[in-house]
Formats: structure tokens, sequence, C-alpha cells
């Protein structure tokens, strides 16, 4: 019911009916006359009438309803001629106008309206804009999000962002227009991606999109991949979150949970207070409560385990879940522990 709808408010203020206003015209009397007749002189009801127009002008034609009179069979004819030809004029018309929206929606060429949740600027290829679409996707909080893909390094939009339900805009990228055609004043964030990690070039041209986002709408959160080492560049065009040229999985984590990226850098980084590290279990088997009490108490943050003959560690494991002797266990703090005493 809300296609129709969104199609109905389009149609009534497109080009199309106030082009061919006269037709519709023509073709709603000539049905109103002709249905006037059928209930007052042939005898039929509203709903019966009603049937019987939309099944002779659509040419579909069951034959279980037909006028009986001499003039009802005349106006029967006569409806046949001019109202299909109305309705096959008109229809013809509208058909053309949905392909010619559909082509400019497909080559990116139509206006965003409404909150955008996720503009993704830039265009590195199509498997890592479709990785981080994918990520989000996965998570219920961008099942139905706005997310809007802006670019000129593909010519329509692919298959995939049909499939993943994402809008194209091509322009190019740094240019205000395309931006306010992407819906920059209604987003609520910006993943501006390097168009070729291996050029320290392509920081230019994220920061010149960067800054005309932030202009143009200062409210809106900016991600921003890096090639470089420094960050000056970045901070001048007041980015909110620097990040080195990352996986999709990682970005994807950024845009859902502000400060992922900052977490990840600190858990595996050796100049942040409190690193990441493993810790081989010595001990009966215990249940995964008891480990993690232990690891709180010697002011650590208890992260999972994996048992031996295991392939993957079980990250954020249930209380009840059993630790083996020789496990390993993954925790962050500040010192690897000589012992941990359970």
């Amino acid at each position: 019911m809300f296609h129709l709808q969104s199609l109905l408010q389009k149609l009534r203020g497109s080009a199309v009916l106030r082009e061919n206003r006269g037709i519709v015209l023509m073709f709603f009397l000539f049905s109103l006359l002709f249905a006037a007749y059928m209930v007052l002189v042939e005898g039929m009801s509203l709903v019966d009438t009603y049937y019987f127009l939309v099944t002779t002008a659509t040419t579909v034609g069951y034959g279980d309803f037909s006028p009986q009179t001499t003039v009802g069979k005349f106006l029967g004819t006569a409806y046949m001629v001019v109202g299909i030809a109305l309705l096959g004029i008109f229809l013809g018309k509208v058909t053309d106008m949905m392909v010619r929206v559909s082509s400019r929606r497909k080559r990116g060429l139509v206006m965003v309206k409404g909150k955008v949740d996720l503009i993704i600027a830039g265009y590195p290829g199509d498997e890592k804009v479709k990785g981080i679409v994918a990520e989000l996707r996965n998570d219920a909080r961008f099942k139905a999000a706005q997310i809007v893909c802006v670019s000129n390094q593909i010519e329509e939009k692919p298959r995939w962002m049909s499939a993943l339900d994402v809008v194209f805009v091509k322009g190019v990228v740094s240019d205000s227009q395309t931006l306010e055609m992407a819906g920059v004043r209604m987003a609520q964030t910006a993943l501006i991606l390097t168009n070729d990690p291996g050029t320290l070039e392509s920081d230019d041209h994220t920061t010149s999109i960067c800054a005309v986002i932030e202009r143009v709408n200062p409210a809106v959160r900016t991600i921003i991949e890096k090639v470089r080492q420094d960050e000056m560049i970045f901070q001048v065009v007041n980015a909110d979150t620097i990040v080195s040229v990352s996986a999709p999985s990682v970005l994807a984590q950024e845009v859902l949970d502000p400060g992922a990226i900052e977490l990840q850098n600190a858990i595996f980084s050796t100049e942040t207070r409190g690193t990441q590290f493993n810790y081989v279990y010595r001990g009966e088997r215990k249940p995964w409560s008891e480990l993690a009490v232990a690891i709180l108490a010697q002011d650590a943050i208890p992260e999972g385990f994996r048992n031996p003959g295991e392939k993957r560690f079980n990250l954020l494991p249930l209380r009840g879940d059993v630790i083996e002797d020789g496990a390993l266990i993954k925790y962050r703090g500040v010192t690897l522990f000589e012992a941990l005493v359970v």
C-alpha cells in the first residue's frame, strides 16, 4: 500500500498528468457516461459496472457482463474503441515515464530525499564496498537503513547495490551539488574511502570530500581512510574518525559503534595502557565464570579461550562453558600473568 501511495503521489506531481490532462479527463467523462447508462438503463450494480468498465478498457473482456439494449451495445462499442485508445495512450506515457525514472535511478541521476543513515563516498572496488554494506545489513540496526553510495568511478548501478538496497548517485564526490543529490544535509554518517590505497594522492581526494561534507553539514559524523602516516591534513578538514586503509568488517564496525577502531588499535598496540595477552591455563576443568572472575581480580579483562584440539577461539563465552587443562585464554591487561589463581 505504501508503494502504491508513493507511486500515485509521484504521478500526481509529474509532468505526465499535466501534459495529458485532456486525455485523462476525456477518458473519465466517457467512462462516467457509459457507467451511468449501464446502471440506470441496463440495471447493473455499481460493482458490476466498475468490473465491466475495467475489463473492457484493459481489453480483458471476460464476457460475463455485456449491454443488452441497442443503445447500450452502441455505447459499449464506442467505449471499446475510444476508451481503449485513450487509456492505451495514457498508460503508454506513464510506462515511458517509469522507464525513464528507472533508467535515471540506475545511472545515479535521482535526488535522494529523506533521512540518510550512511553515505559511502569513494569507490575502491565492488568487493570492498559490497563487503562493507553486507556487514552492515547483517546488523539489525542497519537492516532497513538508507545507504547511499556516491562515485564517478562506475557508469551505472551494479546489481549488488539493488540486491542490498543501496541508492547510487553518480558524480564528482567532492562536488557540493553531487553531495546534495546524495542527501548530505540529512545524513547521519559519511564513510570516505580511498580510491587507490597505493598512492598518497588519494588522501588529497578524500580530504577534499571531507572538507565539502563538513562545510555543507557539520553535524555529519565523518570517517575517513588515510594512506599517509601524518594525520594533520585530516585534522585540518575536521574528520571525526581517521583510520588507515582497513578491511570492510573493520569499517562497518566503526560505522555501527563509534570508537571500535580506536579500541582495536589500543588492544593491539604496545604503546597504550593495556594490550592483548594469551595465557596457558594449567589446572582442573573449570567453568568459564570462575576463570573470568579470577582474571578480573587481577585488573584484567577476560575475552575468551580456545581449548586444546579446537581450531577457533570461543569469544564472549557463556558462564557455563568449560575450560580444559592447556586452554589458551585471551585477556586484555597491563602485564602477562605469571600465574592465575582460580
